[in-house]
């Protein structure tokens, strides 16, 4: 059984973080009723100690202000061995740079001895995963920008293997298609550049690199595949490291000469002996070979859990091989166009070919096993955005005009939406929308050449941008909308499907976290945690509209069976709630009164509608598919984008900027198995945008970093760990050098 544990007082950010952990864990077996919050850490820890001696495995989170000592009085109370990690460390200190002083890396780098780490990416509040008693242990941050490093590898390094191994199977091995294609341009780019052709012996590795041949046009122009058979035509299932890195080799060589190739390249089976501790030792061989040289790196591992990582990784390694011998081809053949170009009388000469390695040496490197940065699919259906927000930067964008609006538009809701005789009114409202002012950026074109410098985002609003600006929302009524007027104009449908229904009797209570509420108690205190309860009553009115459709959407069975009580997906890891310790203001009391008392909510084409909201849009909304695109197969219509927003225009956390050295993108962009080098000028191109804020600035859809083209929604969370506010962005350069 999966469980998952956390305290009860965390905030509105922390308990977006337990969502995701939540839909991480789920299709591994996590049950909403096995989630559960705890009055304090010593007794969260004794029922994590009671679970994992009945065999639980356990998932335990914490926000990041106590995640380090709650660590410690973990690893202590479950009796394991503590353990200062120095790669956490030298995670940390490749980012923290000068500011490592400051850091508790003590703290930091503590893990079980043993343990799995769950690497963040920038090494802070690292999570691990650990043996205890009979069961197992995870213990993760509750940051949500960090979590989703943490995540992947839980996922790749723990979950799925034990799923594989419960059913007798060896943990499957996959690498997405948008990694394995990340690694065969980078292979064609290197060959096309060098003029080399490169053939490499059939195996489960190389034929993920095959099979992209119409995706990569280039592909068959400079790889070609062979099948090389052994001539007893067995395959050896276990040998020594010795036998194997000799016949990797031999694999590689006979592909170069049946084919006629400058260079062979091989990926061994995984194979497995057992060491001196009498230990399983489970690795694979990525080789290369040219006419004068050759090269085996081992991948090793003695944990079988981590046997889906041996194979990607062993083709990552071949990509490096590659390329550093493509890097070395090319050297020779500007060496010898210098020559002929000065008029050089002696024959251009090509430098020696290092010595032959040997690759029976024992004290060849063994790669490194390392969690393979895969992207958790997580379709994030509500993002929750107000949180206590950071001063803004200083931003160097000229002051946006002092354009105002002060009459409410007029809408087709009218003051007879609550009729007993049509309780349904069209979300299409003829609303007349302000001009959104002039917002510019400095000139953006790059510079001819460089070797470093700075990226400088210019960003737009705070969140994601989907449905209903909560600053928007506020502005609105402040100008004298309803929370009708509100609603409808964020949940716009130009198909005319979708509806605000008034007159249903809410429910009596709403179970949350495993308790239950009255139906006003949950709503006062989900709101007071959502949104500030000094705001216009019409918008904490729209705001509780939304919460409670988001019930409603999420609860299906219990409405369709008129049930007095929600149960279902109600939970931390759904959204924020007040504790019990603090009481919601009488404003957000009387924002509840007023909606419970007509008993509103949104419906599209007959059933309940999503409502995702966020704290400020960069002026315009955009599209559910702008952010997290089409594969959830939601019908959503009426989060279409393109729904002006002025007042977020005239908040002081509107426009920010952000700047990120070349330097360091490198870095961040190597951690995603992107690989930048050359001008940097040329490292980042937006493809795609929805033009929220002007035609050349919006929330970017898609941008190409180095050779690989991701959406601008992961570039600023998975890339760029969350430093810049939202996915809408214009990029300036400046080199230094």
């Amino acid at each position: 059984m999966i469980r998952l544990f956390t305290l009860d007082d965390i905030s509105a950010f922390s308990s977006d973080t337990v969502y995701k952990i939540g839909l991480a864990a789920e299709p591994f077996g996590l049950r909403d009723e096995n989630v559960t919050s705890f009055p304090s850490r010593d007794e969260l820890c004794n029922e994590a100690l009671v679970a994992t001696q009945n065999g639980d495995y356990v998932i335990v989170a914490c926000e990041c202000k106590e995640y380090n000592s709650f660590k410690r009085e973990l690893i202590s109370r479950l009796l394991l061995e503590e353990y200062e990690s120095d790669e956490i460390k030298d995670l940390i200190a490749l980012h923290a740079g000068e500011d490592i002083a400051d850091i508790d890396l003590t703290g930091h780098s503590l893990v079980p001895r043993g343990s799995i780490y769950h690497f963040t990416a920038d090494g802070l509040y690292c999570g691990f995963t650990a043996e205890v008693l009979h069961g197992r242990l995870t213990c993760l941050p509750l940051d949500f920008l960090r979590i989703d490093e943490a995540l992947t590898s839980l996922v790749e390094d723990v979950l799925e293997p034990l799923d594989a191994l419960s059913r007798g199977e060896r943990p499957p091995i996959r690498m997405p298609e948008a990694d394995i294609l990340t690694h065969v341009e980078q292979m064609v780019e290197s060959l096309s550049s060098s003029e080399l052709r490169l053939a490499l012996a059939t195996g489960e590795a190389t034929m993920w690199v095959y099979n992209l041949y119409d995706k990569v046009p280039a592909l068959t122009d400079r790889i070609s595949f062979v099948e090389v058979v052994d001539e007893d035509g067995e395959a050896l299932q276990e040998a020594t490291a010795e036998t194997e890195s000799v016949r990797i080799i031999r694999h590689a060589r006979e592909a170069m000469s049946n084919s006629g190739a400058d260079m062979g390249g091989a990926v061994s089976e995984i194979y497995s002996t057992e060491n001196e501790n009498g230990k399983t030792l489970y690795f694979a061989y990525a080789a290369i070979v040219d006419k004068g040289t050759a090269k085996a790196k081992k991948i090793t591992t003695t944990n079988p859990e981590d046997l889906t990582a041996i194979l990607p990784h062993a083709l990552s390694v071949l990509t490096s091989l590659i390329k550093a011998k493509a890097e070395k081809s090319l050297e020779a053949l500007s060496a010898a166009k210098r020559l002929y170009e000065d008029d050089v009388d002696t024959e251009p000469s090509m430098p020696t070919p290092p010595a032959k390695d040997k690759p029976l040496s024992k004290n060849m490197m063994i790669g490194a096993i390392c969690a393979l940065a895969l992207a958790v699919i997580i379709p994030v259906i509500l993002v929750v955005s107000l949180v206590s927000k950071p001063e803004p930067t200083t931003t160097t964008l000229p002051p946006i005009s002092s354009t105002t609006t002060t009459a409410p538009p007029q809408t087709t809701t009218g003051n007879n939406i609550f009729s007993p005789t049509d309780n349904q009114v069209t979300v299409n409202p003829a609303v007349t929308e302000p001009v959104a002012p002039d917002v510019s950026v400095s000139d953006t074109s790059a510079p001819s050449s460089s070797t470093s410098g700075d990226f400088t985002f210019y960003v737009f609003g705070y969140g994601h941008g989907v449905g209903m600006s909560q600053t928007g929302a506020n502005y609105l009524a402040g100008l004298g909308w309803s929370w009708a007027d509100i609603l409808a104009h964020y949940y716009y449908d130009a198909e005319g499907k979708t509806y605000i229904v008034t007159g249903e009797k809410y429910p009596d209570k709403i179970t949350y976290e495993g308790k239950q509420y009255s139906t006003r108690e949950y709503l006062a205190r989900a709101l007071e945690a959502e949104m500030p309860s000094s705001s216009n009553l019409e918008a904490l009115k729209a705001q509780v509209v939304a919460l409670y459709t988001f019930a409603r959407y999420y609860n299906a069975e219990a409405v369709a069976d008129r049930s007095p009580v929600f149960t279902a997906k109600l939970t931390k890891s759904s959204h924020a709630f007040l504790a019990e310790s603090k009481t919601p203001t009488p404003n957000t009391y009387a924002a509840v009164d007023a909606i419970i008392a007509i008993g509103p909510y949104i419906e599209n084409n007959g059933v309940t509608a999503l409502t995702p909201y966020h704290a400020m849009s960069a002026g315009k909304t955009t599209s559910y598919y702008n952010c997290w695109g089409k594969d959830s197969g939601t019908s959503v219509s009426y989060l279409s984008g393109a729904r002006t927003s002025i007042g977020d225009y005239y908040d002081e956390n509107f426009k920010s900027t952000v700047t990120i050295s070349s330097s360091e993108l490198r870095a961040l962009a190597s951690e995603q198995g992107i690989e930048l080098s050359g001008d940097p000028a040329t490292w980042l191109s937006i493809i795609s945008h929805d033009a929220a804020v002007r035609e050349d600035i919006g929330y970017v859809s898609s941008i190409k970093v180095g050779s690989k083209v991701m959406t601008g929604n992961d570039f600023r969370i998975k890339l760029l760990g969350g430093r810049i506010r939202s996915h809408c962005f214009a990029i300036t350069y400046t080199p230094t050098a």
